[in-house]
C-alpha cells in the first residue's frame, strides 16, 4: 500500500491511501512519528481536488511486490483498521463509502469530524481496543447510522458484544387532520441512548430487551441475546434470566435460524445451559439433516440422546 501523508508537528495525518486491497490496515508510525489522524475526505471519493504537498510512505510489501494500484476511496474501501495512537478522524472521511463494512479502532479515538460517516449504508461492525477506561467514540459513530450495527469492545482479554438494531423514521399523514407525525420503527434508536457519558451502559442495555422483543426480527434477537449471554460484561443474573428465558419460549424459531447460519458457538452455548426443549431439539434435528448441517447434526443428536435417552422395553420370560 501507498500513502499519502503529512507531517504537523510531531504527528502524522493519512491523506490518502493507494493499493489493491479493499482491506486497509494503516501503520501505527510513519518516519517514526505516530499517525494521529485522518484529513477530510481520507478515504471518500468525493473529494473535490488531490493534495499535492504530500510525502509518500510505501509498506513493505509494496516496497517488495509493487503491482498496479488505485486510489482507495469510495466503493473500493471495505474494511479499515486504524493503529491504537489514532485520534481524530476527520470531516467527511467515509463520505460515499457504501462498502465499508467493518472499522476497527481504540479508545483514543475521540474526535469525529463532522459527516465522518454519511453514505456508510453497508458498517455493520466496529472493533474498539479498551486502553485507558470505557470511553469511547462508539455512540456517536452510531448516532449517524441508522442500520443495524455489532459493536465488540475488547480490554485484554476480556470481550463484550453489543449488537444495536436498526431503526428508521417514516413520516405518516393524518389526512383528515392535514398533520405530519414521524413515526419509529425497530428498537435501534432505544439502544443507541444506552451510554453514560461515552461508555456503554450494560444495565440500560438489557434493561430494554421488551422493546426488541416487540419490534425485532428473531435473527436480531436471537444474536443480541447469545452475544450477551456469551459475552457477560456487566450482565446482571436478572438479565441472564430473562435472556434464557428467551430462547426457551422461542426455541423453534432460535434453532431454526442457528442452523441456517451454522451458528455452533451459539448451539454449544444452549447445551451448557441446559435450554434444550424436546419438540424443539428434535425438529432441529429434522432441519440440520436436510440443510445438510454435518457439525451441528451430529452435536444435536449428541444432545438428544444425551437429555432425553430412549428407555427401552424390557421383557421377561
Amino acid at each position: 500500500m501507498r500513502i499519502h501523508y503529512r507531517v504537523t508537528g510531531e504527528q502524522i495525518e493519512i491523506i490518502r491511501c493507494f493499493g489493491t486491497d479493499p482491506q486497509i490496515v494503516l501503520p501505527e508510525r510513519i518516519e517514526g512519528l505516530p499517525v494521529v489522524r485522518t484529513a477530510a475526505y481520507a478515504f471518500s471519493d468525493r473529494k473535490g481536488a488531490e493534495e499535492e504537498d504530500v510525502r509518500v510512505f510505501e509498506t513493505e510489501e509494496h516496497r517488495m511486490f509493487g503491482g498496479s494500484e488505485s486510489l482507495l476511496a469510495g466503493g473500493a474501501v471495505e474494511s479499515v483498521f486504524f493503529p491504537e495512537t489514532m485520534e481524530k478522524i476527520g470531516r467527511y472521511a467515509f463520505y460515499g463509502c457504501r462498502n465499508l463494512r467493518e472499522l476497527s479502532f481504540s479508545d483514543r479515538l475521540a474526535d469525529l469530524g463532522s459527516g465522518a460517516f454519511t453514505g456508510c449504508r453497508s458498517l455493520s461492525r466496529l472493533k474498539v481496543k479498551l486502553t485507558g477506561g470505557e470511553q469511547t467514540c462508539v455512540k456517536e459513530i452510531l448516532g449517524e447510522l441508522w442500520q443495524r450495527i455489532d459493536v465488540t469492545l475488547l480490554r485484554g482479554g476480556e470481550e463484550a458484544r453489543l449488537v444495536f438494531p436498526e431503526h428508521y423514521e417514516e413520516a405518516v399523514e393524518n389526512t383528515p387532520a392535514r398533520i405530519l407525525f414521524t413515526q419509529h420503527h425497530g428498537s435501534g434508536n432505544n439502544y443507541r441512548q444506552c451510554f453514560s457519558g461515552r461508555a456503554a451502559d450494560y444495565r440500560k442495555y438489557d434493561a430494554l430487551f421488551y422493546l426488541a422483543k416487540a419490534q425485532d426480527r428473531t435473527e436480531v434477537l436471537a444474536d443480541l441475546v447469545f452475544s450477551r449471554l456469551m459475552y457477560p460484561a456487566g450482565l446482571t443474573e436478572s438479565a441472564e434470566q430473562e435472556y434464557e428465558s428467551y430462547i426457551r419460549e422461542h426455541q423453534r424459531e432460535v434453532l431454526e435460524y442457528l442452523t441456517d447460519r451454522d451458528a455452533m458457538p451459539a448451539v454449544r452455548e444452549m447445551a451448557k445451559r441446559g435450554l434444550w426443549e424436546r419438540g424443539a431439539l428434535d425438529a432441529a434435528v429434522e432441519q440440520a439433516a436436510r440443510k445438510g448441517r454435518g457439525e451441528i447434526l451430529s452435536f444435536l443428536m449428541e444432545e438428544k440422546h444425551r437429555c432425553f435417552p430412549v428407555k427401552r422395553k424390557r421383557y421377561e420370560l
